[in-house]
């Protein structure tokens, strides 16, 4: 039983930053129109941003059971402004330019594919391939209203969780929120109402530069940092966006959970099914094959996900 309750909530941790990435990328689909095959390296991209100022900005202490402290804050928030800043500087050098060109939404989603070798390249040159970690503390799990958890990780799906909630309140109380919410409804009759595309794909990136800086350095805190994380990560953020349907908030959120718990159970529990038969083998390196599973299985029952629009395809 108890390891039945550390598998879930180690999968409620894990499918909150695949929500924190699937709703960021949900969202850039259904605004931009294309699938971004670089937006997990963004994510790994906000993780060693965090871990470059790490370096630099002065020691804090940690907060009380936690393996960081007020620098890592601040480290976080730097990263993210860094992450958005990168992001536009691609849109504007790079994928504006083939808007402008009225290439379709398959071409824009293989020229992402480039960007996303550069961003590794670029990382890979500069931090290597080693894997690297925040801190290196071993965490012991504490109770938590007879819970065991660690801090750590009870943290980060606090933390995602609140950025999940934040995000929902700007798309529906705020004026540019709303302004996506009615592009995202209708693109054409948006633009006929005055708004301006410039500005709505602007604050798209903004707002997923932020998401990316922040769930990466929360997916950096869970595990080991290395220049593939966000290339790895990328396949249960696809699943959960397929699978919730493109352009829904709710269906990214309960996407991005149901993926991670099942990951986490099924794997876990087969592991330790392997484990009692005494054979050697690392179940943990299937995990994405249960994700495809799901996708598999919620397409072939519906093709556009649970709350998917069908308006969406690979045209412009």
């Amino acid at each position: 039983m108890t390891d039945l309750v550390d598998l879930l909530i180690s999968g409620l941790v894990y499918g909150s930053i695949i929500t924190v990435g699937a709703i960021g990328l949900t969202l850039m689909s259904d605004i931009l129109d294309f699938f971004n095959f670089a937006y997990g390296d963004f994510f790994t991209l906000g993780a060693f941003t965090t871990l470059a100022f790490l370096s630099v900005v002065p020691g804090q202490g940690t907060f009380a059971g936690l393996s960081f402290g007020w620098s890592m804050v601040l480290a976080v928030l730097l990263a993210a402004l860094v992450t958005v800043m990168v992001m536009l500087a691609f849109d504007y050098l790079f994928f504006r330019r083939l808007r402008n060109m009225g290439v379709s939404s398959l071409f824009m989603s293989i020229a992402s594919l480039g960007v996303s070798f550069i961003i590794r390249s670029i990382i890979f040159m500069i931090w290597g391939p080693k894997v690297r970690y925040y801190s290196s503390e071993v965490q012991l799990s504490k109770e938590f209203l007879g819970i065991s958890i660690r801090p750590d990780n009870l943290f980060i799906l606090l933390s995602s969780l609140l950025l999940v909630a934040a995000v929902y309140y700007f798309l529906k109380s705020s004026r540019i929120g709303k302004a996506l919410r009615s592009v995202s409804d209708n693109k054409a009759l948006a633009q006929a109402s005055g708004m301006q595309p410039s500005l709505m794909i602007m604050c798209t990136w903004i707002i997923c530069g932020i998401l990316a800086g922040v769930g990466g350095t929360l997916f950096g805190i869970q595990v080991q940092l290395n220049p593939n994380m966000g290339w790895n990560f990328l396949i249960p953020m696809f699943v959960a966006v397929i699978m919730g349907g493109i352009g829904s908030f709710w269906g990214a959120l309960i996407g991005g959970m149901t993926i991670g718990i099942t990951e986490e159970l099924v794997t876990g529990l087969i592991q330790n099914l392997v484990t009692a038969m005494e054979l050697q083998i690392n179940v943990s390196a299937y995990k994405p094959a249960v994700a495809f599973i799901f996708v598999i299985v919620i397409l072939l029952l519906r093709p556009y996900g649970l709350f998917g629009k069908p308006q969406f395809n690979l045209k412009r």
